[in-house]
């Protein structure tokens, strides 16, 4: 049982959560209160959250896949704290774009993030083609793609890392560069 509650600790770390001071996980989605909010924002910033949001609400799609599947108990875990932070962090992303009265989107012109990395999304007929798939060839396929979602993550969290100005999002950023680049080493570690 110890070994247990150290594995979901773990996992929920990885996944980008913190274990509070009475015991309750929680996810670390929202900024830290030791960042300032400021209104101050560059271009980066903005293109940061529009390509973000859409991102990480796909991620969190991702990760239900795996809820009502047959998968290690562990893979789970990790999908279930993923689907929970990456919904607290679309819920920062979205409250900052609103208050800096920025859409939340750039814009249906697929070369508006060409200057950002191109479209960082996974293909939706890639998500179905998985979901689709029996319980034998489900949870590595299901890994494989989580594994190639989370590392835009992180090539998305470069990017704002480098360029942007704004100290919420350059916390939610580092906070997606590491908690991503963990969840990939964990995700390799179970496609071993």
């Amino acid at each position: 049982m110890h070994r247990l509650v150290a594995l979901v600790a773990g996992l929920l770390l990885l996944a980008g959560c913190s274990e509070a001071s009475d015991g309750l996980i929680t996810p670390t989605g929202a900024p830290p209160s030791t960042v300032a909010e400021t209104n101050e924002f560059n271009p980066t910033d903005v293109m940061f959250l529009q390509m973000a949001i859409p991102h990480t609400k796909q991620g969190a799609e991702i990760a239900g896949l795996a809820k009502d599947r047959q998968v290690r108990t562990e893979v789970k875990t990790l999908a279930s704290a993923i689907e929970v932070t990456q919904l607290s962090e679309v819920d920062s992303m979205t409250k900052w774009l609103k208050d800096w009265k920025q859409p939340e989107n750039a814009g249906a012109d697929a070369q508006v993030h060409a200057g950002h990395g191109g479209d960082h999304s996974t293909r939706p007929e890639d998500i179905a083609e998985v979901a689709a798939l029996g319980p034998a060839d489900f949870e590595k396929a299901y890994l494989n793609l989580l594994l190639a979602h989370q590392h835009n993550s992180v090539e998305m969290a470069k990017m704002e890392r480098e360029g942007g100005v704004n100290p919420q999002t350059k916390a939610l950023a580092d906070r997606v560069f590491e908690s991503r680049t963990a969840q990939i080493s964990q995700i390799l570690g179970y496609l071993g």
